[in-house]
């Protein structure tokens, strides 16, 4: 037979915190003020009846805690903390590139602009070290360095010029591009690796409280990229799902919370 309290409230512009433990907690966001949110527990109860009907025993197990809510846009990586390490996620600093090599396959068109991989940071023209047919060198006057109309650096080969169609072009080139993180994710299978998750807010200096001690994103991800006319910050819904850690005491392995609110 399973069972549910009533929800615990969560108060709206409560951060959160997420980590392997209390010492590793980092901030992951803030919820907005208008989101109403809330953690649910749930557990199967179990009844015991003697010879004759009565309840000798009643027992609960399976106890689980779900928390909804919505975080405003946070960073991949963290996201990943929340989701349980199922994504790669490695942060590549914007150090310069150089010597990268981009391969213009034979049967080109003169005249057509071809958009180089690598790109500047800064929307600066990328430096080109060479364009070459085999080991045979272009001539400046056989190519042209050009952008499109958003900006990205490629290599014009000119219609007038001496570059053959049937044979490849490799451009060897270098750049500097932004720092930024580089996300893949899939496979088969994932193990989901759950983490201490912390809401907290001080209201005239007390503090309201709750810790999951084991928890990880339950409603997949949703990754949203705002258009560049949106002035409001991109919110992402976040439902998590804590289970026991029974690693910790008996009665204490759910989650925490601390009320300093409603102490009258």
């Amino acid at each position: 037979m399973s069972s549910q309290y009533s929800a615990i409230h969560i108060p709206a512009g409560c951060d959160v915190e997420v980590g392997d433990s209390v010492d590793s907690l980092e901030n992951v966001g803030v919820i907005p003020m208008d989101t109403d949110s809330s953690i649910e527990i749930t557990y199967d109860r179990s009844v015991v009846q003697g010879s004759k009907k009565e309840q000798v025993l009643t027992s609960i197990r399976n106890m689980k805690a779900s928390a909804k809510t919505e975080l405003y846009q946070i960073r991949l990586n963290v996201i990943n903390k929340l989701a349980g390490d199922v994504m790669n996620v490695t942060a590549v600093p914007g150090t310069a590139v150089t010597g990268r090599t981009h391969s213009i396959q034979a049967g080109f068109e003169k005249g057509r602009l071809y958009i180089l991989p690598g790109q500047n940071a800064d929307g600066s023209a990328v430096t080109v070290a060479s364009v070459k047919q085999g080991s045979t060198a272009l001539a400046a006057a056989d190519w042209t360095l050009a952008k499109d109309q958003s900006g990205r650096c490629g290599v014009i080969l000119t219609s007038a010029g001496a570059a053959d169609a049937t044979k490849a072009v490799t451009v060897t080139y270098g750049y500097t591009p932004a720092a930024h993180y580089k996300v893949t994710m899939g496979a088969a299978t994932v193990d989901i690796k759950k983490r201490m998750v912390r809401f907290s807010k001080r209201v005239d200096g007390k503090l309201f409280q709750v810790t999951l001690y084991s928890a990880a994103m339950s409603n997949g991800i949703t990754l949203s990229f705002p258009g560049a006319d949106e002035e409001n910050p991109v919110r992402i819904p976040i439902e998590l799902e804590g289970s026991l850690d029974t690693s910790r005491a008996s009665g204490d392995q759910l989650l925490e919370i601390i009320d300093e609110i409603g102490v009258a």
